[in-house]
């Protein structure tokens, strides 16, 4: 079984987004960005699998998720970065979060990194290291 860790992480992201009224552009989702406005845009870099015993009955499983925090560009940066905030909050070192037959933790604090400036737009992103072990 390869655990789906990105629909785990998106499902805590999507809930908080959702009360908070924050517009998320899913993976592969049609997706209109707000023109005067913050949003969030998702994205999973799973590594390769890993085995950790001789047997060969224990999986990691380990990536980085990242975090968008994406605003029109000439807003400024107070806002996007305090978000950006938020959204690492959201995903604390240590947090177990449970997926579909498996559990998965936020193994580093979440990194938010300079804003890049495009000619549009203004991201700050904030990267998220998981990790869940398998045992078969």
């Amino acid at each position: 079984m390869i655990p789906d860790i990105a629909a785990a992480l998106a499902a805590r992201l999507g809930e908080w987004a959702d009360a908070e009224g924050i517009p998320v552009a899913w993976e592969n989702v049609p997706f209109t960005p707000p023109s005067d406005g913050l949003y969030l845009a998702v994205h999973d870099m799973p590594a390769t699998p890993r085995t950790l015993d001789l047997g060969l009955r224990c999986r990691i499983y380990s990536g980085v998720y990242q975090i968008n925090v994406v605003a029109p560009v000439g807003i400024g940066r107070t806002d996007v970065v305090a978000l950006a905030d938020r959204v690492a909050e959201l995903f604390q070192e240590g947090q177990e979060i449970e997926g579909r037959g498996f559990t998965c933790w936020i193994d580093q604090t979440p990194s938010v990194f300079r804003g890049i400036t495009t000619s549009v737009s203004y991201t700050v992103p904030v990267s998220l290291n998981y990790r869940a072990d398998i045992s078969s």
